[in-house]
């Protein structure tokens, strides 16, 4: 900046710059100046120009200037660069002639009077009088509000960009927040990454890990810290389950309360929808699900459309605020969080489910979708060019408020549609996509759509034919997790190529498996997630994978491994504390912290119990090379070779047998023609033995149980629940007349189909034998049959080991029909049925009244049962025995009075529905069911719903043992011998020898450890041999 001094007027102006005398104006000018400083600009620089192009004469370069001086005042423009500057006093001029002095003079006088003319205007009119058009407050609102959402759109960040100790949990608060900091001490810490080798002490406060060191250090704690010493036991972080329903389908299910879909009004496209407006923050199921560790929870809506609409992420704390009230908000993970900085989540689906709900088909379901996006995309396009320019006006100096009003003139408002919102926001990159498929073609096509847009999934959900296609997913898709089942599947017909070595073949090709519950209610319930991980471990998958697959895999999946699925410092105080190892069967919390609160004990310690079982992982079942097992098989099938003698028998779960086991030796056993004839030492064995027909085969942890029994599962009798033509078919009305055993009275052994994949788990499984009952609805669902399960079965060949097995009857809401339409009147009817049983000498009814066919009746709630009880008050001689039994253990002691035995599928009950809202939800917020019943006395079995879990009986008594406190030999008889007791089918406990169907198994079936060997039925066929073998679709 330049300063002239020369005191009669600046008269350092060209003939190209102008001249405005202080002495005259500089007082008006200032004024002018300081008002509109802003526009001065704009104005003063198109009439400086306007007159320097009619005044100039020369082409020269030069630079005018504004000078300042005590007495006079230049202004003049810059013809390179537009801007207004201070120049010193000039060089004097040589004299010129007095004509062209006096013109020149006259010209300059001229264009300053027309400059102080439009200063003078300037200082009387407002900016917006001088804008054309008009720069409204509204213009300027439409102008800022849309170039504040395009900012919003770019500076979506998310992510926090590194952990700290010293962080705060956006969660905690004072008045319910954890209050004192506390350490777990000497703990045996799976990171979320893998198992530490040294015990480590765990120091949390505010809700937040501080510090994660061995305990060999002997660190100093925090003051007035609360210590609890677990004395090695097993410490997780919080299960991370990135699939639940709880919330949208709350405890008990009502038609009221059931959120889970938007369906079918507004079609299947709903993105603008979410899930948080449906969720019910006193959902029972809170609770019960942190109970069995699952700290926090993505729910997402259900996958009925194509676009399901936004999901949320909660932790599973009850009532978290500081008033203890049940505020949707408190539960998200990102509470405390603004809300363009939380991560935002999408459901989408394909296959089965948006097909069965809207009728079309998957041509026409992949152009909505590609319709929709592409709408979307337009829009984003739109807005795009909309907020390029709008940030090109935002950057500009001078002029702002006139281009505002030109570029809202010209472009209006930036381009919105509501509607279109969440999939702009996607297409963008803001949401986190996670997709429902399953088959192979589903996943290409979804795919192909998807990336058609440039969308990237972060995840498939269920994918339970992705172990099919892994090379493919893995080179379209290079961050993918799959988020599967280890064990659920064949119930739909894009669910029945699961494969329970999926989660392994998976790993195996490098992709991230999740492993989540999809809870729903009973039948995947998420409270038991940590069952899927021991599951897929037993078939295959590492210890630290399987581990992974239910924290950090699912917490980097979701975008969230910052502060959740890791013990680390920084991360979020949400642990768990086990019983035992984690994926030991049954294994179960002590204690569970979310947020840095306890949510079993919150006003105490938990207490640490000895432990009793193995802190080490299970071992992997083993496998054959088909080869290897074609040679075993063969040799045990030999007609010509009737002995076989197994070594290396290290438990021997049979009923009494009638021998000894050495505790000195190897233990052998020794069969003929399917009969034990030896169970003792090898040397002893072989004694008895002919040399010339003897196979042997040495196991290394070799167990024997007797055949397991599987009741009341479809086998045999429907292979796909939800396509009617894989099955005998449903009367969907039930029996109009009940009392008519002609018309009511279905038998099973006249519809079942032997073979299919629920067989081929059952092999695996151990299971010889399965009672099914037929397909009906209504009160009488009619005679079940026996039938085996091994793969040369059948119909004609011993394939149906009992013809008739007992009678079966429903009482409760699942039974009301037409002839029933409440409970009473069906409980009235079965009262009549064995009213006229007692009438007849022949019949089903007949034999159900004097006890000959045992009656099976399916009932959940205790009042119901209870009228069971009354019923065998009356009917003395019925062997009457109860099925499922959830509200059993509230009428336990009278049950056991009346000798009615149990065959128990509520051992892992869920309250989903109203008839089972008050049954004891099990460890450890109570004690379990078969514990309840066994200590009153009740005689029992325990069976499970449904065909895909069939291969796991023998883990589902092992839990059931641990909690009740029953030996290895007391719990397979569960799933086995105690069966054949209840229905009266029981055979070797009364002969000198156990002449039953037994199992031979290397490693624990008990613990997931066990593969089948040989089966043997209990006439000396040989049933199945290794059917896990390598390459098995299981």
């Amino acid at each position: 900046m330049q300063y002239s001094s020369q005191d009669d007027g600046c008269m350092n102006a060209d003939r190209e710059g102008f001249l405005i005398n202080r002495r005259r104006t500089s007082s008006h000018v200032i004024i002018i100046w300081r008002r509109h400083a802003r526009n001065i600009f704009g104005i003063l620089i198109t009439s400086l120009l306007s007159i320097q192009q009619h005044q100039s004469r020369t082409t020269a370069e030069y630079t005018p200037v504004v000078a300042l001086h005590e007495d006079t005042t230049c202004v003049t423009m810059a013809t390179k660069g537009g801007l207004l500057g201070f120049a010193g006093p000039a060089a004097p001029k040589p004299a010129r002639p007095p004509r062209r002095r006096f013109l020149r003079r006259w010209r300059r006088s001229i264009g300053g009077w027309a400059v102080i003319a439009t200063l003078l205007l300037l200082s009387r009119w407002s900016p917006a009088d001088v804008l054309t058009p008009t720069t409204s407050a509204a213009t300027k609102r439409e102008f800022y509000g849309g170039l504040q959402k395009c900012h919003d759109g770019y500076d979506h960040s998310p992510h926090e960009a590194a952990v700290s100790a010293r962080r705060q949990n956006p969660r905690w608060n004072p008045v319910s927040g954890q209050k004192a900091a506390i350490i777990i001490q000497n703990a045996t810490l799976f990171d979320g990454e893998l198992t530490l080798r040294d015990r480590v002490d765990v120091v949390f406060d505010a809700g937040v890990i501080r510090s994660v060191l061995p305990t060999a250090l002997h660190s100093p704690f925090p003051v007035n810290a609360q210590v609890i010493d677990v004395q090695g036991a097993f410490v997780t972080p919080g299960l991370v389950d990135m699939h639940s329903h709880h919330l949208l389908l709350s405890f008990p299910q009502l038609p009221a309360t059931k959120d889970v879909n938007e369906s079918p009004l507004l079609g299947p496209l709903t993105s603008f929808v979410r899930g948080v407006d449906g969720f019910n923050p006193d959902d029972p199921a809170i609770r019960i699900i942190a109970s069995g560790g699952v700290t926090s929870s993505l729910i997402p809506p259900g996958s009925a459309n194509v676009i399901g609409g936004e999901a949320y992420l909660v932790k599973n704390l009850p009532r978290p605020g500081p008033d203890s009230e049940p505020v949707i908000e408190e539960l998200l993970l990102d509470h405390g969080i603004p809300d363009a900085q939380r991560q935002r989540y999408l459901k989408m689906a394909c296959g089965e489910n948006p097909r069965r709900f809207y009728g079309h088909t998957r041509l026409g379901l992949a152009w909505l979708l590609r319709e929709e996006l592409n709408k979307a995309r337009e829009l984003h396009e739109q807005q795009s060019e909309w907020c390029s320019a709008a940030f090109r006006i935002e950057k500009t100096r001078f002029g702002q408020s006139q281009q505002i009003a030109t570029f809202v003139q010209q472009h209006g408002k930036r381009p919105e549609e509501f509607k279109l919102d969440t999939l702009v926001a996607l297409l963008r990159g803001e949401l986190n996509l996670n997709v429902h498929c399953y088959t192979p073609d589903d996943l290409e096509r979804m795919l192909a759509v998807l990336h058609e847009f440039d969308i990237h999934p972060r995840a498939f959900h269920h994918a339970l034919s992705a172990w099919q296609v892994p090379e493919f997913l893995k080179h379209l898709e290079e961050n993918i997790t799959i988020a599967t089942f280890a064990d659920n599947g064949l119930y739909k017909a894009e669910a029945y190529e699961s494969n329970l070595r999926g989660p392994k073949i998976l790993d195996d090709h490098g992709l991230r498996v999740a492993l989540k519950s999809d809870h729903t209610g009973e039948g995947n319930y998420a409270k038991y997630l940590l069952d899927q991980a021991a599951t897929a471990h037993s078939f295959g998958l590492s210890e630290a994978k399987a581990l992974q697959a239910v924290t950090s895999i699912p917490a980097r999946s979701i975008q969230q491994d910052h502060r959740i699925g890791y013990t680390r410092p920084g991360y979020d105080a949400d642990l768990v504390i086990w019983d035992d190892h984690p994926l030991q069967v049954g294994a179960t919390p002590i204690e569970v912290f979310i947020d840095g609160r306890a949510v079993l004990k919150p006003n105490g310690l938990p207490e640490i119990p000895n432990q009793g079982y193995p802190r080490h992982a299970p071992a992997v079942r083993p496998s054959v090379i088909g080869d290897e097992g074609e040679h075993i098989c063969n040799q045990v099938r030999d007609k010509s070779r009737a002995q076989i003698l197994f070594t290396g028998i290290q438990q021997v779960l049979l009923p009494a047998t009638g021998y000894s086991t050495p505790n000195h030796e190897e233990t052998s056993i020794l069969f003929e023609n399917g009969q034990i004839t030896c169970l003792d030492s090898k040397s002893a064995c072989l004694a008895h033995a002919s040399h010339e027909t003897l196979t042997q085969i040495t196991l290394q942890n070799g167990y024997i149980t007797p055949g397991l029994v599987a009741f009341g599962n479809k086998l045999g009798i429907e292979d796909i629940a939800s396509e009617p033509s894989t099955g005998d078919g449903k009367d969907v009305k039930g029996a109009t007349d009940p009392l008519n055993e002609r018309k009511s009275v279905s038998f099973a052994k006249y519809g079942v189909h032997l073979h299919g994949r629920a067989f081929s788990r059952a092999q695996v499984g151990g299971v010889t034998k399965a009672v099914t009952p037929p397909l009906s609805a209504g009160i009488v669902q009619g005679v079940s049959v026996g039938v085996r399960t091994h793969e040369h079965a059948s119909i004609l060949d011993g394939g149906l080991w009992k013809d008739e097995v007992a009678l079966h009857f429903t009482v409760g809401q699942g039974a009301r029909n037409d002839d029933t339409p409440t409970v009473s009147s069906g409980i009235e009817r079965l009262r009549q049925v064995l009213e006229q049983g007692e009438k007849e000498s022949a019949g089903v009814y007949a034999r159900a009244a004097n006890g000959s066919l045992p009656v099976v009746v399916h009932a959940f709630h205790q009042d119901d049962i209870a009228q069971l009880v009354r019923i065998k008050q009356d009917f003395r001689a019925v062997n009457l025995v109860l099925y499922g039994g959830h509200g059993a253990p509230l009428v336990a002691r009278h049950l056991a009075e009346e000798s009615i035995p149990v065959i128990l599928t509520g051992n892992r009950g869920a309250p989903d529905h109203w008839e089972k809202k008050d049954i004891p939800v099990g460890p450890p917020l109570t004690d379990s069911a078969a514990k309840t019943l066994l200590d009153a006395g009740v005689q029992l079995g325990l069976a499970i719903v449904g065909d895909s879990g069939v291969h796991a009986l023998a883990q589902h008594a092992r839990a059931a043992g641990k909690q009740a406190g029953l030996t290895e030999r007391e719990a397979i008889a569960l799933v086995s011998t105690n069966i054949e007791e209840i229905l009266g089918l029981q055979k070797g406990t009364e002969r000198e020898h156990y002449v039953g169907d037994f199992v031979v198994w290397e490693g624990n079936p008990l613990a997931g450890e066990g593969s089948v060997v040989v089966s043997v039925l209990e006439g000396g066929e040989v049933a199945d041999c290794w059917p896990d073998r390598v390459g098995a679709v299981l």
